[in-house]
Parts: structure tokens; C-alpha cells; sequence
């Protein structure tokens, strides 16, 4: 297959990385001769929507992506995780020229509304945008978690590659170190 793009760009949160994130990482890397894989909310950690931390994180998507095309990089929130704005969108595409030195042309997300509002037409002049429909995989960072609490490995290795199976007990505990996933353990 023909790479019809020079700088593919995919940014999540990844809390943890599963299945239907890399459905879009995938497709990216088939259609793009460099992936950028931005790890978002990159500052926070330790609370329940964004518990693990960078490092964690990065170690995971690392793990399944060590290709010299993908390349893994963080982004501190502008103002906070819910900034849906022209703002945030010119932030991303700044950020990914600082990082990088090159502007992305191809941006890959899953079906979100609210990505509707991150840039302006004239910010979208600059890059193509696929949106990848979530249909193979039903999954939720949030649902991952929750196996996580249950201690539900089974449940937890359908939705994430087998190279990050040993990394099960490290996430769980990062994860339970966190009172409200401590309370959240006690009522099941």
C-alpha cells in the first residue's frame, strides 16, 4: 500500500492503551510514512479520568509500537482536558511543530464529537482528518479500568495487545493507589 501521507497524527489520553486506539494507530501507520503519537493530559495523573502516569504510559504504547516510524510524544492540557476550542486545535498543531518541526497532514481520531470544535476552517486548510469509526472494538478506557479494579484479567487481555499482558499487576496497582478506585474496589 502506497503511504499517501509524510506525518500522521494520533492524540488520546490512552488510560490505558487498548484495541480501539490502536485500530487508529494502525491505520495511520498504513497510511502515513511517519506516525506521531501525541499522549495527552500528559501532566496528569493520579486522579480517576487520567490515573496512570506519562511514563506508564508511554512504556505501554512503546511496548506495542517500537517501529522507527511511530513516534511517541506528550502534550501538557491548555487550559483543562474539556477545552474544546479554535484555541486548543492551534495549541496541538504549535505543539506538534515545536516537538517535531514538521506539521502534521493527516489527522486520525476515533468518532468524537467534540473534536468538531478544535479547529478553525483555516487551521483545517493545513491537514486532511480522518475520523475512524470505533465498530470492531466496544471499548472504553473507563470499562478497562474497571476490569482492572475487579481484577478481571481475562476480561482486561481481550482488549489490549498480548505484548502489555505483563503489564497487568503494574497497572492495577498504579491504579489502586488512587481512593477512589480504592473505595471503588470495596463495592464490588
Amino acid at each position: 500500500m502506497e503511504k499517501n501521507f509524510e506525518y500522521g497524527l494520533v492524540l488520546g489520553r490512552f488510560h490505558p492503551l487498548h484495541k480501539g486506539h490502536m485500530e487508529i494507530i494502525d491505520l495511520a501507520r498504513k497510511l502515513c510514512k511517519k506516525t506521531l503519537i501525541l499522549i495527552g493530559s500528559a501532566g496528569e495523573s493520579g486522579t480517576v479520568r487520567n490515573p496512570f502516569k506519562l511514563e506508564t504510559r508511554k512504556k505501554i504504547i512503546h511496548r506495542v509500537y517500537p517501529h522507527e516510524d511511530v513516534i511517541i510524544g506528550a502534550l501538557e492540557d491548555l487550559t483543562n482536558e474539556n477545552d474544546i476550542s479554535f484555541e486548543w486545535g492551534k495549541y496541538i498543531l504549535e505543539s506538534v511543530e515545536k516537538m517535531y518541526g514538521v506539521k502534521p497532514d493527516l489527522m486520525l481520531y476515533g468518532r468524537d464529537d467534540s473534536r468538531k470544535g478544535w479547529f478553525s476552517e483555516e487551521d483545517q486548510k493545513i491537514f486532511s482528518e480522518m475520523i475512524v469509526a470505533k465498530n470492531q472494538y466496544k471499548i472504553s478506557g473507563t470499562k478497562l479500568r474497571e476490569f482492572l479494579v475487579k481484577n478481571e484479567k481475562k476480561e482486561w487481555e481481550q482488549f489490549v495487545d498480548e505484548k502489555i499482558f505483563n503489564f497487568y499487576d503494574e497497572l492495577r496497582n498504579e491504579l489502586l493507589e488512587i481512593q477512589a478506585y480504592q473505595k471503588l474496589k470495596k463495592s464490588y
